[in-house]
């Protein structure tokens, strides 16, 4: 469980892998981009949100951000339940992650 007080850092569980820092780098640098859409995108935009958790779930764990992938997951089953409360519950908490991901 993902704790919203929790202010640390997150880094990708590859960050001792010279081999997996460039390609972190670019992942990480893509997050702001993905954060505006979140912010942007309304729970009544459930397809759209779908299609960006189903996405960002599997980017995720590959760039090892294993915590970010289960949140994308639970934004995915929100949307999939169409229960607009807790998509907005969902997002608030995701968006909240990615503001602490750092190289």
């Amino acid at each position: 469980m993902i704790n919203m007080l929790d202010n640390s850092p997150v880094r990708s569980s590859f960050c001792d892998d010279e081999d997996f820092l460039e390609l972190i780098e670019m992942f990480v640098d893509g997050i702001e981009e993905k954060k505006a859409i979140l912010r942007e995108a309304s729970a009544d935009q459930v397809e759209e949100l779908k299609v960006l958790s189903h996405q960002m779930k599997g980017a995720s764990a590959g760039y090892g951000f294993e915590a970010l992938s289960q949140l994308a997951a639970d934004l995915e089953t929100a949307c999939k339940a169409e229960d607009r409360d807790e998509i907005e519950r969902q997002k608030e908490i995701i968006l909240n992650h990615m503001d602490r991901i750092v190289h």
